[in-house]
């Protein structure tokens, strides 16, 4: 096992933040791993955690938005990835505007893009969400400043 992760560690990964809705409720947290899964249409896909809360409002909605985050963003990636969310407000103090559905899009980003869920696939611990770009942004002032995942990770 120590093996297999050590060679999955060598995998180039970003950070991002997925936000999603489902009702009134809405939540965010933070990723490892999305990967564009088609060109036409473009398709991305992520994985979450089946007992986080995000997992269960991406479940019930038909939306989520992939934020890219840069390096100066290492707080806000920590702030989503540490705190849970069954019973705290993710976006208190965080600046957002609304999105497709109502879905908080965090400003600042590298880029945004917001998707409509076309599948979801049970992935042992986690659960597949594939959805289908619907609108993107890309801020260009940031083009060249990903956060790696192995600064955030470790």
């Amino acid at each position: 096992m120590r093996e297999h992760k050590a060679a999955l560690d060598t995998f180039p990964y970003g950070v991002y933040i997925c936000t999603c809705k489902a009702g009134e409720k809405a939540n965010g947290l933070t990723l490892g791993w999305v990967q564009q899964v088609s060109s036409n249409p473009t398709l991305v896909a992520i994985t979450v955690y089946k007992k986080w809360y995000s997992h269960k409002l991406l479940s019930e909605g038909d939306f989520f938005i992939v934020h890219v985050l840069d390096e100066e963003q290492v707080e806000l990636g920590k702030h989503f990835g540490t705190i849970h969310g069954w019973d705290t407000d993710k976006f208190e103090g965080i600046e957002w505007k609304p999105g497709v559905d109502g879905i908080p899009v965090i400003q600042g980003c590298r880029a945004v893009l917001e998707c409509k869920k076309v599948k979801q696939v049970p992935a042992g611990d986690h659960t597949l969400f594939i959805g289908e770009v619907i609108s993107s942004k890309v801020d260009e002032t940031k083009k060249e400043q990903i956060l790696d995942r192995k600064v955030y990770f470790g």
